[in-house]
């Protein structure tokens, strides 16, 4: 076992993955508009706060006063009439749009985007011959010969990835260490922990819980479904050891949004097994994923022009009308424009879609109802640009502090912890100077706190002396922090209560509208992963092909 069910004598942190391809990547020169990673000519203002300079800004999301997710439908009967037609329109240009582009380049494809540049949450940063990510760090080794192991091979990622197959270290008591049962353990723990480790075993083989599937839920996915993940874990071990509970909580709110005392037993096993097979890092995390698929999308191998990337451009409304969808947009200037396509890809979450929708509630309101019933929460992602390498050679590290650690929502809402810290230029042979702080806001309320343009300070406040223990864990100190940049993200997590995904929900959101209107996203599934994002594109894709014959 090499991931979450892995255990290990005490180590200190430094460890050596997988030998594949380290790259250098090259100082980034100006690149064409729509590029996942922006070149940063200069860092911008800072501020010190706790000792540490922080970008005096928010990045990710923008909350602009009428904007999406705050979003008041304009009357669409005030555009013109449609100047374009299209056989393909894609809204949505994080990883499930741009898969869809690149899976239907060969159509007379466009794609929408309502940020000025494409990627999603796997959008991206460079800055002096370093590229990280704003949010999306990793995905998980496919098995060989799947249909998504034959994906990434066709983009050429596994040149370009390197792969994390260590133990997960975390920091307990101040230490850091891979040992989850800790000195002199209980024989009840030890019993526990042995139960876990078996648990792992049997749901990284055979008994995986697979999240997509087609048709209806199997057994295994059914059983798991009926309960939380701790409740689950509670009924196979007994009893949780403190630093197995600690590891796993973090890991539930730094992958899934959510504690293992929300989110459904599938969702949490299809995690933790799938951690088993090893990680795939992408230099800039999973932008570069965004990038590759946006290079491919968007040019031929003849350097011809493919999909036509509509970057910064608001699509305010669809419509079903015969034999396609009429598409209400803006361009980036506030022009008013009207496309017709025959055929409509929704690749963005639920939360968006059904304001894009006005007309759902009274024509479909299973549908409708639906899209209500998928939850989600905030994220910030911090990244920690430095002025020397890191010296250790790692990849996650799971922090908290001591051993206390909050537990459910209500908690973390009063203690804010920092869950976990990559090393943002883990795929580079050039030496890393960049950490990746992952902070999940779990509670239900927590995008409230991240809305304001100046609400970035006070979550300054909160992380820098977090920030500042932690920075010796890596060989540094605040002296070799160049920025900090914070970045929000309002709906990020969905994820998934007991007995969601076996209810018939995902059916539900994924169906389509009219054999018209059509939706790929992680939201179908409720599962925060590159996988979903790419199963989904790939199904939604090969449905569009028919219908266009």
């Amino acid at each position: 076992m090499t991931g979450l069910g892995a255990l290990a004598a005490f180590s200190t942190l430094p460890r050596v993955a997988s030998a594949a391809a380290r790259l250098t990547v090259p100082p980034a020169l100006a690149r064409p508009s729509g590029d996942p990673i922006l070149h940063l000519a200069q860092l911008g203002d800072r501020e010190s706060i706790g000792g540490l300079p922080f970008a005096k800004q928010w990045f990710g999301d923008v909350f602009e006063a009428n904007a999406i997710p705050f979003h008041n439908c304009e009357n669409c009967d005030d555009y013109p009439e449609p100047s374009e037609t299209v056989e393909v329109a894609i809204v949505g240009g994080g990883l499930s749009g741009l898969t869809s582009a690149y899976l239907l380049r060969s159509r007379d494809t466009v794609l929408f985007e309502l940020r000025p540049r494409m990627g999603g949450n796997a959008m991206g940063e460079s800055h002096s011959g370093q590229s990280w990510s704003l949010a999306s760090a990793y995905f998980m080794q496919a098995d060989r010969g799947t249909p998504l192991a034959k994906f990434y091979d066709e983009l050429s990622l596994p040149t370009q990835w390197r792969q994390d197959v260590g133990a997960f270290s975390f920091e307990y008591d101040g230490v850091v260490s891979e040992d989850l049962l800790g000195r002199d353990p209980s024989p009840a723990d030890v019993r526990a922990f042995a139960a876990y480790r078996a648990a792992v075993k049997r749901f990284a083989g055979d008994d995986y819980p697979e999240i997509p599937f087609e048709g209806r839920a199997n057994a295994v996915v059914t059983e798991l479904d009926g309960r939380t993940f701790q409740e689950d874990l509670l009924l196979r071990c007994g009893t949780l050891p403190p630093r197995l509970a600690y590891l796993l909580q973090a890991y539930c709110y730094s992958s899934l949004g959510v504690g293992f005392d929300e989110v459904s037993a599938a969702t949490g096993w299809n995690f933790v097994a799938a951690e088993e097979f090893g990680r795939n890092v992408m230099p800039a995390g999973n932008a570069g994923l965004a990038r590759a698929l946006w290079r491919r999308a968007r040019k031929s191998a003849d350097g011809q022009a493919r999909v036509r990337m509509r970057a910064g451009c608001t699509v305010t409304e669809v419509r079903l009308v015969d034999g396609g969808a009429h598409l209400f947009w803006r361009m980036a200037d506030g022009t008013r424009r009207t496309t017709f396509a025959r055929q409509v890809i929704l690749a963005n979450s639920k939360h968006i879609v059904r304001h894009l929708l006005p007309w759902l509630s009274a024509e479909d309101e299973p549908k409708f109802e639906a899209m209500h019933r998928v939850p989600t929460v905030a994220y910030l992602v911090a990244n920690v640009l430095l002025s020397r390498p890191i010296a250790n050679d790692f990849y996650d590290l799971y922090l908290g502090g001591g051993k206390a650690f909050p537990m459910d929502g209500n908690a973390f809402e009063q203690h804010r912890v920092i869950t976990d810290a990559v090393n943002g230029g883990f795929a580079l042979s050039s030496g890393s100077r960049t950490l990746t702080l992952y902070w999940p806001l779990p509670w239900h309320t927590a995008r409230f706190s991240i809305v304001q343009e100046s609400d970035w300070r006070a979550y300054a406040e909160l992380g820098a002396p977090q920030i500042q223990s932690k920075l010796a864990h890596f060989g540094l100190a605040a002296r070799d922090v160049e920025q900090i940049r914070l970045s929000r993200w309002g709906h990020a997590m969905p994820y998934a209560i007991p007995g969601a995904i076996s209810s018939g929900l995902p059916q539900e959101l994924r169906r389509p509208l009219g054999n018209r209107i059509w939706f790929a996203n992680q939201d179908n599934w409720l599962l925060p992963a590159v996988e979903t994002c790419i199963a989904e594109a790939m199904w939604v894709s090969e449905q569009v092909q028919a219908a266009l014959g």
